[in-house]
């Protein structure tokens, strides 16, 4: 599943800030050791400087004393020093018990008479810690000085450096995460606006355009693209619609006279069968074409916002009764049956506009219903106003088909591609019932017939009255 960009962002920002901490908190508590031994180093050699200078006058007697004045500055009880003789057995001790036992092997004992300086950390018996030892060359007696001092506060040090980091960076992590979260929102919520500006811009809403930002950035660039797209569907759409309309409006005069033409040779007597039979059918395309010219016409209308109503009061029952009677033609073929009821109600409308909508409707029942079957028309009032529902016998409107019904070149079933329809019906049904305010829809039905109904806002009582 895929994140949100915001979330993605947040989700970046806080592991590439826990990999940084995860860096910094290693580099410290390795710094924070390396200083602390280094410390030890430069406190243990000048103990043993002490030491070897305090033994310039004999070894005998004297180093216990000056050890133990010499290992006053580090910490009581867990430091030590020894005198190894060059067989690497004690010679002397003080200090910490572990200063008993040889500190430095054979080898190393060795490689300091050489004129090394070992700088070691050694394990002792029963301390899981260690010690730090500095072995240097006596001047005044034979072996080698061996200061040592417990790590115990080292690695305490860094035990507390680490609990720290395990504390802090996930609190550190978390207020980086609410930071980051509310960071990426702002910085997005420029696109956020842009997002629902263009949610709203529809075909009807071509004209709108989405609000530049001041800033000069990527997201400037974003809305000046948009909107650049947007001018150019604009002007291709008003170039479509433009072309629809002129086109339609040429085609109504050569349509007009082959008709006249046609209908001026069908009243010719001497016409033989099949040539009557032929202009016959040239009739029937020509009309079918003239239906589909001024369907396109009208549809152009209603985009450019052209389409003009002739709203009075009207009564739905009456419309309702008035297409019944007139589709009865249509019906009589398949023996289907078409019905009214319902009560009056009135709406403010234009009565030919709202037949010719009942009308598409009860054509497309009749139409899909089976032989034999019943078409009824329903009005009712509600919601502050007053409609119609179309119902029929057929087999309904298949569900994925329900969301694009009302589009242009549409059609309900391909198989019936040839039955006369243009796909252009439902569509100027929705543009007229737009036009008075009202909406349209369908119920998805499969199986139990179609069902198409439609809502216009009641009539003004003011308006009623002039």
């Amino acid at each position: 599943m895929s994140l949100p960009i915001r979330a993605r962002l947040t989700l970046w920002y806080v592991v590439l800030l826990a990999v940084v901490l995860l860096v910094l908190g290693g580099f410290l508590t390795l710094r924070l050791h390396a200083g602390l031994i280094r410390g030890l180093d430069e406190s243990l050699a000048t103990r043993a400087a002490q030491i070897s200078l305090g033994l310039q006058h004999g070894c005998e007697g004297e180093f216990q004393d000056v050890s133990d004045a010499s290992l006053v500055g580090l910490p009581q009880g867990e430091s030590g020093a020894q005198l190894l003789a060059p067989d690497g057995s004690v010679s002397e001790s003080a200090g910490d018990p572990a200063a008993d036992q040889p500190l430095l092997s054979p080898q190393q004992v060795a490689d300091v008479l050489g004129g090394s300086t070992l700088r070691m950390t050694v394990p002792a018996s029963g301390d899981a810690e260690g010690f730090r030892v500095l072995g240097i060359s006596s001047a005044s007696c034979p072996g080698v000085i061996v200061v040592a001092t417990s790590t115990d506060e080292v690695q305490r040090s860094g035990r507390e450096l680490l609990i720290q980091l395990v504390i802090g960076g996930p609190i550190a992590l978390l207020v980086a995460g609410v930071g980051g979260w509310w960071l990426a929102g702002r910085a997005l919520a420029p696109v956020a606006r842009m997002t629902r500006e263009a949610d709203t811009i529809g075909m009807d809403r071509l004209d709108e355009r989405i609000e530049v930002p001041p800033a000069t950035d990527e997201i400037q660039r974003l809305a000046v693209t948009l909107n650049a797209m947007l001018d150019r569907l604009e002007h291709g759409v008003e170039d479509k619609r433009r072309f629809a309309a002129d086109a339609s409006h040429e085609l109504r005069t050569p349509l007009a006279v082959m008709r006249a033409e046609l209908d001026v040779s069908l009243r010719d007597g001497d016409l033989s069968a099949s040539a009557r039979d032929a202009l016959e059918s040239a009739q029937e395309e020509v009309e079918r074409m003239r239906s589909i010219v001024e369907n396109l016409l009208m549809l152009a209308r209603a985009d450019d916002g052209s389409l003009e109503l002739l709203r009075t009061s009207i009564d739905l029952a009456e419309v309702t009764d008035a297409v019944a009677r007139n589709a009865s033609t249509l019906a009589r073929p398949k023996n289907v049956s078409i019905v009214t009821d319902g009560p009056s109600v009135s709406v403010r409308a234009d009565r030919a506009r709202i037949e010719q909508v009942v009308m598409n409707l009860v054509s497309n029942a009749v139409r899909f219903s089976p032989v034999g079957r019943r078409v009824a028309v329903t009005t009712w009032a509600r919601d502050a106003g007053a409609g119609c529902t179309v119902t029929d016998e057929g087999p309904g409107v298949p569900p994925e088909l329900a969301g694009r019904v009302f589009d242009r070149f549409v059609r309900g079933d391909a198989a019936r591609a040839n039955d006369g329809g243009s796909g252009l019906g439902l569509a100027i049904c929705r543009e007229i019932v737009a036009a008075h305010d009202g909406r349209i829809w369908v119920d998805v039905r499969p199986g139990a017939g179609g069902s198409f109904s439609l809502w216009l806002p009641a009539e003004d009582p003011a308006d009623a009255s002039v």
